[in-house]
C-alpha cells in the first residue's frame, strides 16, 4: 500500500511539472507565432520585373510593400514615395488617401471620389493584389506544405497568354506571380513579409500624422505649391492599382 501511495504522489508530480512547462512554453511563444490568416495585421514586399518579349537585356524593376491591418490596406511604391491607404467601412464605402511620403502630405478622397473600386472583386485585388475572380478561373496544379507555410500553385493558359501563381492560402497573399504574352513578361516576387504588430501599427500611425487635403477643395488651395507642383506632374487625380482583373488585363501596379 505504501509503495501505491508513493507511485501514485509521482505521477502526480510528473503531471504537475508537465503542466507548469507547457504552460510556461505557451507564455513564452509570440503571440502572432501561429496566428495566419486573411485579417492577421501583415506587410508584404513584392519586386516587379517587367520586360519585353523577347527578353530585353535592362528589363524595368519596381518595388511595392502592401500592408494589411483591419479594414485598411496600403499599397506603398518606395521609389516614388507614395502610399495609397484604402479604407473600406461596414456599408463596404471605399475611400483613398493617397499620401507622398517625401513631403509628408496627402490627399483624402471621399467614397464618390474613388473610381473603379465599388465591388468586393474590386475590394480583393486591394488586399491581396489578384481578384478573387481570377483565382476562381485559374486551376490548382500543385499543393504543398502545411498551415501557415501551405502553398499552392494555380495556372491559367490560353491562346494569348500564360498565368502562374504561388498562392499562400493561410494569409491569402501572393507569394509568386507570373504573366507572358507574346509581347510582355511580368513576374511578382515575395521577397519579405512579416506579422509584426509594432511596426504595421507604427507605419498606419505615421501616416495618420501627415497633412492632408480634401480632393474636393484642391481648387480653393491652388496657391499650395505642393498641390500646384503634384497636379503638374499628374499624382492628383486617383485611379485603380493592383495587379490584374478577372481577364488577366494589367490594371496598374505603377501610378502616374
Amino acid at each position: 500500500m505504501t509503495l501505491a501511495i508513493q507511485l501514485s504522489s509521482t505521477v502526480k508530480l510528473c503531471l504537475q511539472s508537465s503542466s507548469l512547462l507547457l504552460i510556461t512554453l505557451a507564455l513564452a511563444m509570440p503571440a502572432h507565432a501561429n496566428d495566419c490568416s486573411p485579417s492577421t495585421p501583415i506587410s508584404a514586399h513584392y519586386q516587379v520585373t517587367s520586360r519585353s518579349t523577347p527578353q530585353t537585356v535592362n528589363p524595368n524593376i519596381n518595388q511595392l510593400v502592401l500592408w494589411r491591418m483591419g479594414n485598411s490596406v496600403a499599397e506603398q511604391f518606395p521609389a516614388k514615395g507614395i502610399t495609397e491607404i484604402w479604407e473600406r467601412n461596414h456599408s463596404k464605402s471605399i475611400k483613398l488617401n493617397r499620401y507622398f511620403d517625401t513631403y509628408q502630405r496627402g490627399i483624402e478622397y471621399s467614397p464618390s471620389e474613388v473610381k473603379g473600386i465599388k465591388s468586393d472583386d474590386d475590394w480583393s485585388i486591394k488586399t491581396q493584389l489578384v481578384a478573387d475572380s481570377l483565382l476562381q478561373k485559374m486551376s490548382l496544379s500543385k499543393r504543398e506544405g502545411s498551415g501557415c507555410d501551405r502553398e499552392e500553385t494555380y495556372i491559367l493558359a490560353d491562346k494569348n497568354q500564360t498565368m502562374t501563381l504561388v498562392w499562400l492560402p493561410a494569409y491569402r497573399l501572393v507569394k509568386s506571380y507570373h504573366i507572358e504574352d507574346s509581347t510582355r513578361q511580368q513576374e511578382w516576387i515575395l521577397t519579405k513579409k512579416t506579422t509584426d504588430n509594432d511596426s504595421i501599427n507604427t507605419f498606419f500611425n505615421k501616416h495618420m500624422d501627415y497633412k492632408t487635403t480634401d480632393y474636393a477643395d484642391i481648387g480653393d488651395s491652388e496657391s499650395d505649391p505642393f498641390l500646384r507642383k503634384m497636379i503638374r506632374l499628374g499624382f492628383i487625380e486617383h485611379g485603380s492599382s493592383g495587379m490584374y482583373d478577372a481577364q488577366g488585363n494589367d490594371i496598374g501596379g505603377e501610378h502616374h
